[in-house]
This record gives C-alpha cells, sequence and structure tokens, in this order.
C-alpha cells in the first residue's frame, strides 16, 4: 500500500529570515518613518514560501539575545567573535516582528543555551518520529546536519528570492558527501562565518577527498600514515582543533521544547487581526496577495476596491518639423517619456508628452530639437523618469518637476519585485 501523505510542518529560522529582509530593504519605513524594511521581508519571504509548500503547521526557532551561544564559548571563546552588530533600526523592528509573528499565530521559541538552529534540529527529529514532512527555512547551512528522507532544508541565498532545496540526494550531489559526514566536514575545513577554525589548511575540496577515502574524521586520523605527507603534518597539527571545532559545530538535539501542534496550526489565526496590522504596517501588496486562508473575510476598508474607469485613448499626432511644436497644447496631468539609441542619453530617438487629449510623438531623429521651442509644463507623469530626463539634458532641455514616477513607485508598492 501506498504510503499516506504526511502532513507538513515548516520550521522557520526567525533572525536568518530577517537579517535577509532587513538587509534587502534597508530603507522601508511606514509615513510616520518607522523602519519595516526587515519585518517586510521576512513576512514576504515566508508568506511565499508558505503558498509554494502549503504546510499544515509552522513555528519560528529564534536565537535568544546573550545567552544563546553560552555552551559553544565555553568549548571555545572565540565562537562567532569579530562580528559586528547590527545597525540600531534593526533591533528596533524585532518587536514589530514579534507582533507580527502572533497576528499570523505562529509560535516563537527562544531558548537559554540554544541557538536557532539546534532549536530547529530537536524540533525535526521530534517532528519525524510523529510522522511529519518537515521544512526548515534558513540561510544558515549549518542546519544541513539535519536532512533526512523526510527533514528537507530550503536555503536562502542572495537576496530574498533565490532559494536552494536540499534533500540528501541534493546535498550529496553538490558536496560529494554523505548527510553525517557534513560535520566531519565542518571539523576539517573549519567555518569563517561562525570564526570555527578546523585544521589550518585543510579546505572543502580536501576535506570531501579525505572523507571520501577514510569515512570519517576518526578514520582520518587513523589513517595519517596512508595520507600525503604535506596534508598529514597539517592534520596532525591541527588535531585538536579538529576535534573542538567538531564539537562547537554540531548541533544541539535536546533543545527542551514540545512539539504542539495545535498551537502551531496554520487554520487558527485571527485573519482581520493579521489584516490590521499588516494595514498599520502599510504592507498593502502583502495583504492583498495573503494566502488562501489568510485572507480577510471583509477588507473593504482595508484595501482598494476595484472599481471600473472610462479610460479614453488619446488622439495621437505625429511632430514632423519645428513648426508643428507651435500646435502642442497640453492640458492637466502631463505623461513624458522618451528614448535613447545611447546610453545616459546620448543619440536621443523619440520624445512622447501626452495628456488626456492628446499624445504628441517627436522622431528626434528627423530634426534637431532647439530647447526654446520645446515647453514643457512645469511637472510631469512617467515611467523611470530619471531616463528620460538624461535625455532632456542631451538636448538641453530645463527639467520639469517629477510629479509622479510609476517605477518609483511600484518599488515602494513591491520592493521584492525583480525584472524577469
Amino acid at each position: 500500500m501506498p504510503e499516506l501523505q504526511r502532513k507538513k510542518l515548516a520550521i522557520i529560522d526567525g533572525k536568518s529570515v530577517f537579517y535577509r529582509g532587513y538587509y534587502a530593504m534597508p530603507n522601508l519605513t511606514t509615513k510616520d518613518g518607522t523602519p519595516t524594511g526587515g519585518v517586510y521581508g521576512f513576512c514576504a519571504m515566508a508568506l511565499e514560501l508558505i503558498k509554494r509548500l502549503k504546510p499544515d503547521y509552522v513555528c519560528v526557532a529564534w536565537d535568544k539575545p546573550k545567552t544563546n551561544i553560552r555552551r559553544r564559548l565555553a568549548i571555545y571563546p572565540d565562537y562567532k567573535a569579530g562580528r559586528k552588530p547590527a545597525p540600531p533600526d534593526f533591533y528596533t523592528q524585532i518587536p514589530i516582528l514579534h507582533e507580527v509573528l502572533e497576528a499570523f499565530n505562529w509560535p516563537l521559541y527562544e531558548l537559554d543555551d540554544y541557538e536557532a538552529d539546534d532549536i530547529m534540529h530537536s524540533m525535526a527529529i521530534k517532528a519525524h518520529a510523529h510522522g511529519l514532512e518537515t521544512m526548515l527555512i534558513t540561510s544558515d547551512l549549518d542546519a544541513l546536519q539535519s536532512l533526512d528522507e523526510h527533514t528537507h532544508l530550503y536555503a536562502l541565498k542572495k537576496g530574498l528570492t533565490n532559494i536552494e532545496r536540499f534533500d540528501p540526494k541534493a546535498f550529496e550531489e553538490k558536496y560529494g558527501i554523505r548527510v553525517n559526514q557534513f560535520l566531519d566536514s565542518k571539523a576539517l575545513k573549519g567555518d569563517g562565518s561562525d570564526n570555527i577554525p578546523g585544521v589550518p589548511g585543510i579546505g572543502e575540496k580536501t576535506a570531501a577527498q579525505l572523507l571520501q577515502e577514510y569515512g570519517t574524521l576518526d578514520g582520518i586520523y587513523e589513517n595519517l600514515a596512508l595520507i600525503k605527507h604535506t596534508t598529514a603534518q597539517k592534520l596532525e597539527a591541527g588535531k585538536e582543533s579538529a576535534y573542538m571545532s567538531r564539537e562547537v559545530a554540531q548541533l544541539y538535539d535536546d533543545a527542551p521544547i514540545e512539539l504542539d501542534l495545535e498551537q502551531m496550526d496554520v487554520n487558527k489565526l485571527d485573519v482581520d487581526a493579521l489584516a490590521a496590522i499588516l494595514k498599520r504596517l502599510e504592507f498593502r501588496t502583502l495583504l492583498r496577495n495573503l494566502p488562501e486562508g489568510m485572507q480577510a473575510k471583509n477588507t473593504d476598508s482595508i484595501a482598494p476596491s476595484e472599481s471600473t474607469y472610462d479610460f479614453k485613448i488619446p488622439q495621437v499626432v505625429h511632430i514632423k518639423s519645428e513648426k508643428d511644436l507651435k500646435n502642442v497644447k497640453l492640458e492637466g496631468d502631463v505623461v513624458l517619456h522618451a528614448r535613447s539609441a545611447g546610453k545616459h542619453g546620448k543619440n536621443p530617438t523619440i520624445l512622447l508628452i501626452s495628456d488626456e487629449h492628446t499624445c504628441y510623438t517627436i522622431d528626434l531623429r528627423t530634426f534637431n530639437l532647439q530647447p526654446p521651442t520645446l515647453q514643457l509644463p512645469t511637472a510631469v507623469i512617467g515611467h523611470d523618469l530619471k531616463n528620460s530626463f538624461k535625455i532632456l539634458l542631451e538636448l538641453g532641455v530645463e527639467l520639469p518637476r517629477v510629479s509622479h514616477d510609476t517605477l518609483v513607485a511600484s518599488f515602494i508598492i513591491n520592493s521584492l519585485r525583480r525584472e524577469q
């Protein structure tokens, strides 16, 4: 009989995802100046994965400030030494994120002496025993130690849109070793991001080759006589460091947490409370694109209602000579768009100016446009006006004021969107 489909648990490395959001969107604020980039980035990333992975349960693991690495510091006092503290507005956003997590009804777990990946690892073991499919969402590759047939890692790479999925097979194909050799690999090559020394002079490639040949860290040290002399010397000199690094890098599996699936149930949330906080934080795009089951039933007061507009297509008039410019008459809002064949506005090719009634097209290749003959309004609307203004500067035309730029507006509405 086929195996029954397992229910899914998503465990989010909270601070790891928050870091990604913060540095992807460092300048995002609400109208009153409250910084929200990290919170927005976290929500956008998490919600995208929720849509894609469709978990039944979600929880968040967090690094408890000041106490989470005490056990590892006792083993190696320089563990994570040299890390620069985040800017102040990073920390001011964390209480806001905790509010959002409460609204999502995603429980947050933080413990003395356990880092977020220890909590994730411990939870994944309990979830496996409970028959769940577990999805670890993090940028910390230490969590690769947790991989098994039913525990997979979704590694955040650059920005918020580049995600790499790991299961045991994908891991072996990428690194050339088995999952149960990953820790010994770190013991040999070290980890610069956590200031774990490993064996000086042994890199990732050599570590993989040694483990392919001798299986384990113990197996390597039991066979030093068979290893190339220069490599064996490095291993002998760094033996104490290797075993210390292994102890520091190993994830703890004994975090004192319970697998409370009722508390993690994605269906048990107050959709109206969630909508209210997203509205307060001005996350309108997220609000409109919440996954099914998270959407408030009545969002009339939250999101703009759909209306019908009577758009009229303006008449197109081609300007073919200097004297035709005298016929250009513009009223109300004016849209401007210009193109050039060269970079930075060089070799202008076309200029479009339009109001509600008439769109004037000026082929700049057919005649030389003299600045006094073109009178632009004091303010214009456009898309990527900076590019059009470069062309106006090339033409010697005085620049108007920007009334509205849809490219800038698009970034403000959804800063995570990328050109395809």
